[in-house]
């Protein structure tokens, strides 16, 4: 009889054990399944100033939504700001491939576009937008229901955008 609750124990143990590693594998297989770009997808709002090359600073409203394509591994991005004497309407695609990511920008007011190269690492996005006459860097910080954006022009009339965005306001 003791031997048979031994055994018996031994395979709840085996039991417990492979139930353990079946849930940790399926967890990791769902985020996997997310993507890079996962905190990033809904609907965003909030200020920040934009930066202009005479030293001016004008206060910023921005608001941003983000969907995800490819199970995750391509962010669309739409980022619209209004400044008391600018507007700008961004549309960005990001694919990722591994850390490294790939993509387009089109700013709809100017007709201007250009390539998007950089990297990712968790919430945070960061890279060089090009394009004829135009180059810039960007980073996006993502975190919980907060996020940063910063973007500085080289070149231009405006030097920096800055901007902290809320999910869903």
């Amino acid at each position: 009889m003791l031997m048979n609750f031994t055994k018996l124990l031994q395979n709840l143990r085996s039991l417990g054990l492979a139930a353990a590693l079946i849930a940790v594998a399926t967890h990791a297989q769902a985020q996997a399944g997310r993507g890079p770009f996962a905190i990033f997808p809904g609907s965003w709002s909030g200020g920040g100033a934009l930066s202009l090359a005479s030293g001016a600073v004008e206060r910023l409203h921005c608001t941003a939504a983000y969907r995800l394509d490819d199970g995750g591994a391509t962010l669309m991005q739409n980022l619209d700001c209004a400044s008391d004497s600018y507007k700008f309407d961004l549309t960005n695609q990001f694919q990722a491939t591994g850390s490294d990511i790939a993509g387009q920008w089109l700013e709809v007011t100017r007709h201007a576009q250009g390539t998007i190269a950089g990297r990712v690492n968790g919430g945070h996005v960061e890279g060089t937008v090009t394009g004829p006459g135009f180059t810039a860097t960007f980073s996006l910080q993502a975190r919980a229901n907060q996020q940063q954006v910063l973007i500085r022009v080289q070149g231009g009339d405006i030097t920096q955008i800055s901007a902290a965005l809320v999910r869903g306001r």
